[in-house]
Protein backbone atom coordinates (compact mmCIF):
# COMPACT_ATOMS: atom_id res chain seq x y z
CA UNK A 1 0.00 0.00 0.00
CA UNK A 2 2.96 2.33 0.63
CA UNK A 3 3.52 3.13 -3.04
CA UNK A 4 -0.14 4.04 -3.56
CA UNK A 5 -0.25 6.24 -0.47
CA UNK A 6 2.96 7.97 -1.55
CA UNK A 7 1.44 8.74 -4.94
CA UNK A 8 -1.71 10.09 -3.28
CA UNK A 9 0.30 12.30 -0.96
CA UNK A 10 2.48 13.60 -3.79
CA UNK A 11 -0.59 14.39 -5.90
CA UNK A 12 -2.20 16.26 -3.01
CA UNK A 13 0.96 18.25 -2.32
CA UNK A 14 1.30 19.14 -6.02
CA UNK A 15 -2.18 20.65 -6.02
CA UNK A 16 -1.66 22.42 -2.71
CA UNK A 17 1.58 23.99 -3.95
CA UNK A 18 -0.08 25.11 -7.18
CA UNK A 19 -3.33 26.57 -5.85
CA UNK A 20 -2.86 29.72 -3.77
CA UNK A 21 -6.33 29.78 -2.29
CA UNK A 22 -7.11 29.52 1.44
CA UNK A 23 -10.32 27.65 0.64
CA UNK A 24 -8.37 24.61 -0.54
CA UNK A 25 -6.97 23.45 2.82
CA UNK A 26 -9.03 23.20 6.01
CA UNK A 27 -8.08 21.89 9.43
CA UNK A 28 -8.27 18.12 9.81
CA UNK A 29 -9.75 18.76 13.25
CA UNK A 30 -12.78 20.44 11.63
CA UNK A 31 -14.72 17.20 11.94
CA UNK A 32 -18.09 18.77 11.18
CA UNK A 33 -16.94 19.98 7.77
CA UNK A 34 -14.87 16.84 7.12
CA UNK A 35 -18.08 14.80 7.53
CA UNK A 36 -20.23 17.28 5.64
CA UNK A 37 -20.89 15.62 2.31
CA UNK A 38 -23.63 15.79 -0.31
CA UNK A 39 -24.35 14.56 -3.80
CA UNK A 40 -26.57 17.26 -5.27
CA UNK A 41 -25.48 20.49 -7.00
CA UNK A 42 -24.69 23.14 -4.39
CA UNK A 43 -21.73 25.27 -3.29
CA UNK A 44 -19.18 23.46 -1.12
CA UNK A 45 -16.16 24.28 0.98
CA UNK A 46 -13.06 23.92 -1.17
CA UNK A 47 -11.96 25.15 -4.58
CA UNK A 48 -14.08 24.50 -7.67
CA UNK A 49 -12.77 23.73 -11.14
CA UNK A 50 -14.20 27.09 -12.17
CA UNK A 51 -11.65 28.80 -9.92
CA UNK A 52 -8.68 26.78 -11.21
CA UNK A 53 -6.53 27.05 -14.29
CA UNK A 54 -6.58 24.12 -16.70
CA UNK A 55 -3.24 22.93 -15.29
CA UNK A 56 -4.61 23.06 -11.76
CA UNK A 57 -7.70 21.14 -12.84
CA UNK A 58 -5.42 18.41 -14.15
CA UNK A 59 -3.64 18.31 -10.79
CA UNK A 60 -7.01 17.94 -9.07
CA UNK A 61 -7.92 15.09 -11.40
CA UNK A 62 -4.50 13.64 -10.58
CA UNK A 63 -5.60 13.12 -6.98
CA UNK A 64 -8.78 11.41 -8.15
CA UNK A 65 -6.67 9.13 -10.36
CA UNK A 66 -4.37 8.36 -7.42
CA UNK A 67 -7.38 7.12 -5.43
CA UNK A 68 -9.54 5.35 -8.02
CA UNK A 69 -8.79 2.50 -10.36
CA UNK A 70 -9.18 3.30 -14.04
CA UNK A 71 -12.72 1.96 -14.47
CA UNK A 72 -13.95 3.99 -11.48
CA UNK A 73 -12.03 7.06 -12.66
CA UNK A 74 -13.77 6.68 -16.03
CA UNK A 75 -17.13 6.61 -14.24
CA UNK A 76 -16.31 9.85 -12.44
CA UNK A 77 -15.30 11.68 -15.61
CA UNK A 78 -18.38 10.33 -17.41
CA UNK A 79 -20.70 11.44 -14.59
CA UNK A 80 -19.16 14.92 -14.69
CA UNK A 81 -19.62 15.00 -18.47
CA UNK A 82 -23.30 14.11 -18.03
CA UNK A 83 -23.81 17.59 -16.58
CA UNK A 84 -23.61 18.86 -20.17
CA UNK A 85 -26.17 16.27 -21.30
CA UNK A 86 -28.46 17.12 -18.42
CA UNK A 87 -28.13 20.83 -19.14
CA UNK A 88 -29.19 20.28 -22.73
CA UNK A 89 -32.16 18.17 -21.61
CA UNK A 90 -33.28 20.83 -19.15
CA UNK A 91 -32.72 23.87 -21.33
CA UNK A 92 -34.50 22.04 -24.13
CA UNK A 93 -37.60 21.82 -21.94
CA UNK A 94 -37.47 18.05 -21.54
CA UNK A 95 -36.65 18.00 -17.84
CA UNK A 96 -36.40 20.03 -14.70
CA UNK A 97 -33.75 22.56 -13.84
CA UNK A 98 -31.62 22.58 -10.72
CA UNK A 99 -33.46 23.49 -7.49
CA UNK A 100 -31.74 26.91 -7.57
CA UNK A 101 -32.91 27.52 -11.15
CA UNK A 102 -29.39 27.56 -12.58
CA UNK A 103 -28.23 25.35 -15.46
CA UNK A 104 -25.96 22.37 -14.81
CA UNK A 105 -22.26 23.17 -14.68
CA UNK A 106 -19.41 20.63 -14.91
CA UNK A 107 -17.01 23.25 -13.54
CA UNK A 108 -18.70 23.09 -10.11
CA UNK A 109 -16.76 20.15 -8.72
CA UNK A 110 -14.80 20.99 -5.60
CA UNK A 111 -11.50 19.76 -4.16
CA UNK A 112 -10.77 20.09 -0.45
CA UNK A 113 -7.77 19.07 1.66
CA UNK A 114 -8.01 18.50 5.40
CA UNK A 115 -4.75 18.90 7.27
CA UNK A 116 -1.21 18.52 5.94
CA UNK A 117 -0.58 15.60 3.56
CA UNK A 118 2.18 13.70 5.33
CA UNK A 119 3.49 10.18 5.79
CA UNK A 120 2.95 10.07 9.55
CA UNK A 121 0.04 12.22 10.66
CA UNK A 122 -3.66 12.22 9.81
CA UNK A 123 -5.02 14.08 6.82
CA UNK A 124 -7.90 13.87 4.39
CA UNK A 125 -9.16 14.84 0.95
CA UNK A 126 -12.56 15.26 -0.67
CA UNK A 127 -13.62 15.61 -4.30
CA UNK A 128 -17.27 16.43 -4.71
CA UNK A 129 -19.97 17.81 -6.93
CA UNK A 130 -23.25 16.65 -8.46
CA UNK A 131 -23.40 12.84 -8.20
CA UNK A 132 -19.75 12.43 -7.19
CA UNK A 133 -18.48 12.34 -3.61
CA UNK A 134 -15.06 10.75 -3.05
CA UNK A 135 -13.30 10.81 0.32
CA UNK A 136 -10.05 9.50 1.73
CA UNK A 137 -8.70 9.69 5.23
CA UNK A 138 -5.03 8.82 5.68
CA UNK A 139 -3.74 7.90 9.13
CA UNK A 140 -0.16 6.75 9.58
CA UNK A 141 0.03 5.50 6.01
CA UNK A 142 -3.27 3.60 6.13
CA UNK A 143 -6.26 4.71 4.08
CA UNK A 144 -10.02 4.75 4.64
CA UNK A 145 -11.97 5.48 1.46
CA UNK A 146 -15.62 5.72 2.46
CA UNK A 147 -18.14 7.20 1.94
CA UNK A 148 -17.84 6.78 -1.82
CA UNK A 149 -20.84 7.97 -3.84
CA UNK A 150 -21.57 7.83 -7.57
CA UNK A 151 -24.81 8.84 -9.25
CA UNK A 152 -26.02 9.25 -12.80
CA UNK A 153 -28.73 11.46 -14.28
CA UNK A 154 -29.72 10.32 -16.76
CA UNK A 155 -28.83 6.79 -15.74
CA UNK A 156 -29.02 5.79 -19.38
CA UNK A 157 -28.69 7.69 -22.64
CA UNK A 158 -30.14 5.87 -25.65
CA UNK A 159 -30.26 6.31 -29.39
CA UNK A 160 -33.10 4.14 -30.60
CA UNK A 161 -32.40 0.62 -29.38
CA UNK A 162 -28.77 1.36 -28.60
CA UNK A 163 -27.36 2.43 -25.25
CA UNK A 164 -24.93 5.32 -25.66
CA UNK A 165 -24.03 5.81 -22.00
CA UNK A 166 -24.83 3.88 -18.83
CA UNK A 167 -22.14 4.70 -16.25
CA UNK A 168 -23.47 2.52 -13.42
CA UNK A 169 -24.55 -0.45 -15.50
CA UNK A 170 -22.62 -3.10 -13.57
CA UNK A 171 -23.95 -1.84 -10.24
CA UNK A 172 -27.50 -2.51 -11.41
CA UNK A 173 -26.95 -5.57 -13.59
CA UNK A 174 -24.93 -7.57 -11.07
CA UNK A 175 -27.50 -6.99 -8.33
CA UNK A 176 -30.38 -7.90 -10.63
CA UNK A 177 -28.57 -11.08 -11.68
CA UNK A 178 -28.10 -11.92 -7.99
CA UNK A 179 -31.81 -11.45 -7.30
CA UNK A 180 -32.70 -13.70 -10.23
CA UNK A 181 -30.18 -16.37 -9.14
CA UNK A 182 -31.71 -16.77 -5.68
CA UNK A 183 -33.95 -19.79 -5.06
CA UNK A 184 -37.63 -18.92 -4.79
CA UNK A 185 -37.68 -18.88 -0.98
CA UNK A 186 -34.62 -16.65 -0.66
CA UNK A 187 -35.90 -14.38 -3.39
CA UNK A 188 -39.11 -13.81 -1.44
CA UNK A 189 -36.97 -13.09 1.63
CA UNK A 190 -34.84 -10.60 -0.32
CA UNK A 191 -37.86 -8.67 -1.65
CA UNK A 192 -38.55 -6.54 1.42
CA UNK A 193 -41.02 -4.09 -0.19
CA UNK A 194 -42.87 -3.80 -3.47
CA UNK A 195 -42.22 -0.06 -3.45
CA UNK A 196 -38.70 1.38 -3.73
CA UNK A 197 -37.75 4.33 -1.53
CA UNK A 198 -37.30 7.70 -3.20
CA UNK A 199 -33.56 7.76 -2.42
CA UNK A 200 -30.88 5.86 -0.57
CA UNK A 201 -31.99 5.55 3.05
CA UNK A 202 -28.74 6.75 4.62
CA UNK A 203 -28.95 9.90 2.47
CA UNK A 204 -25.88 12.07 3.20
CA UNK A 205 -25.74 11.31 6.91
CA UNK A 206 -22.31 11.83 8.51
CA UNK A 207 -22.74 8.50 10.32
CA UNK A 208 -24.81 5.45 9.45
CA UNK A 209 -27.59 5.43 12.04
CA UNK A 210 -30.47 3.94 10.04
CA UNK A 211 -32.01 0.53 10.77
CA UNK A 212 -31.26 -1.56 7.67
CA UNK A 213 -32.43 -4.99 8.71
CA UNK A 214 -34.07 -7.55 6.44
CA UNK A 215 -33.07 -9.50 3.40
CA UNK A 216 -31.04 -12.65 2.80
CA UNK A 217 -27.73 -13.23 4.63
CA UNK A 218 -24.86 -13.61 2.19
CA UNK A 219 -23.68 -16.51 4.36
CA UNK A 220 -26.86 -18.43 3.43
CA UNK A 221 -26.27 -18.16 -0.31
CA UNK A 222 -24.69 -20.87 -2.43
CA UNK A 223 -23.69 -21.61 -6.00
CA UNK A 224 -24.21 -18.89 -8.59
CA UNK A 225 -25.97 -16.61 -6.12
CA UNK A 226 -22.98 -16.71 -3.76
CA UNK A 227 -20.61 -15.97 -6.64
CA UNK A 228 -22.71 -13.01 -7.75
CA UNK A 229 -22.90 -11.68 -4.19
CA UNK A 230 -19.10 -11.81 -4.01
CA UNK A 231 -18.90 -10.04 -7.36
CA UNK A 232 -21.29 -7.33 -6.19
CA UNK A 233 -19.17 -6.69 -3.09
CA UNK A 234 -15.97 -6.72 -5.12
CA UNK A 235 -17.10 -4.26 -7.77
CA UNK A 236 -17.50 -1.62 -5.07
CA UNK A 237 -14.28 -2.41 -3.22
CA UNK A 238 -12.09 -2.47 -6.33
CA UNK A 239 -13.10 1.05 -7.24
CA UNK A 240 -10.21 2.22 -5.04
CA UNK A 241 -6.52 1.46 -5.47
CA UNK A 242 -5.82 0.69 -1.85
CA UNK A 243 -5.99 -3.05 -0.98
CA UNK A 244 -8.98 -3.82 1.20
CA UNK A 245 -10.44 -7.05 2.50
CA UNK A 246 -14.13 -6.27 2.87
CA UNK A 247 -15.67 -7.54 6.11
CA UNK A 248 -18.99 -8.96 4.93
CA UNK A 249 -19.87 -10.75 8.15
CA UNK A 250 -23.54 -10.18 8.92
CA UNK A 251 -24.24 -8.65 5.50
CA UNK A 252 -27.77 -9.13 4.08
CA UNK A 253 -28.94 -8.53 0.51
CA UNK A 254 -32.32 -6.82 0.16
CA UNK A 255 -34.33 -5.52 -2.81
CA UNK A 256 -37.32 -3.16 -2.95
CA UNK A 257 -39.48 -2.14 -5.86
CA UNK A 258 -39.80 -3.77 -9.24
CA UNK A 259 -37.55 -6.72 -10.10
CA UNK A 260 -38.09 -5.92 -13.79
CA UNK A 261 -35.57 -3.87 -15.72
CA UNK A 262 -36.82 -0.32 -16.23
CA UNK A 263 -38.98 -0.30 -13.10
CA UNK A 264 -38.37 1.72 -9.96
CA UNK A 265 -35.98 -0.27 -7.77
CA UNK A 266 -33.62 -0.20 -4.81
CA UNK A 267 -31.20 -2.68 -3.29
CA UNK A 268 -28.68 -2.85 -0.49
CA UNK A 269 -25.96 -4.97 1.01
CA UNK A 270 -26.02 -4.08 4.70
CA UNK A 271 -23.84 -5.25 7.57
CA UNK A 272 -21.84 -3.87 10.52
CA UNK A 273 -18.73 -3.15 8.40
CA UNK A 274 -19.99 -3.07 4.83
CA UNK A 275 -22.88 -1.14 3.33
CA UNK A 276 -23.93 -0.55 -0.25
CA UNK A 277 -27.14 1.18 -1.28
CA UNK A 278 -28.40 1.67 -4.83
CA UNK A 279 -31.58 3.46 -5.84
CA UNK A 280 -33.11 4.21 -9.24
CA UNK A 281 -36.54 5.78 -8.87
CA UNK A 282 -36.33 9.43 -9.91
CA UNK A 283 -37.03 10.74 -13.41
CA UNK A 284 -39.07 7.65 -14.35
CA UNK A 285 -36.33 5.33 -13.07
CA UNK A 286 -33.63 6.97 -15.15
CA UNK A 287 -31.69 8.62 -12.34
CA UNK A 288 -29.63 6.43 -10.02
CA UNK A 289 -27.65 6.81 -6.81
CA UNK A 290 -25.04 4.40 -5.44
CA UNK A 291 -23.08 4.64 -2.21
CA UNK A 292 -20.50 2.44 -0.48
CA UNK A 293 -19.90 2.95 3.24
CA UNK A 294 -18.16 1.32 6.18
CA UNK A 295 -20.36 2.17 9.19
CA UNK A 296 -17.40 1.68 11.54
CA UNK A 297 -14.72 3.43 9.47
CA UNK A 298 -16.36 6.16 7.41
CA UNK A 299 -14.03 9.17 7.40
CA UNK A 300 -11.37 6.98 9.04
CA UNK A 301 -13.12 6.55 12.38
CA UNK A 302 -11.61 3.12 13.08
CA UNK A 303 -8.17 4.15 11.80
CA UNK A 304 -8.18 7.19 14.07
CA UNK A 305 -9.30 5.18 17.11
CA UNK A 306 -6.55 2.64 16.53
CA UNK A 307 -3.97 5.34 15.93
CA UNK A 308 -4.88 7.12 19.17
CA UNK A 309 -4.82 3.86 21.15
CA UNK A 310 -1.40 2.93 19.76
CA UNK A 311 -0.10 6.42 20.51
CA UNK A 312 -1.29 6.19 24.12
CA UNK A 313 0.19 2.71 24.50
CA UNK A 314 3.52 3.94 23.13
CA UNK A 315 3.58 6.83 25.58
CA UNK A 316 2.86 4.51 28.50
CA UNK A 317 5.84 2.31 27.60
CA UNK A 318 8.19 5.26 27.74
Amino acid sequence: MTEGVDRLREAALALRDSVDDPRLALAFEDEQERRNWMYWPAPRQGVAFSDMTSDQQQLAFGIVAAVLNLHAYAKVTTIIGLEEVLREMELGGRGRRRPDGLPRDPSKYYTTLFGEPSSKGAWGWRFEGHHVSVHVTVVGGEVASTPLFFGSNPAEVRHGDRVILRPLAEEEDTARALLEALPAGQRRQALIDDRAPDDILTFNSPRVEVDLEGGVPLSDMSGTASELADALVALHVVRVKFPLEADTSGVHFAWAGSPERGGHHYYRLAGPRFLVEYDNTQNDANHCHSVWRDPADDFGDELLRRHIAEHHASNERR
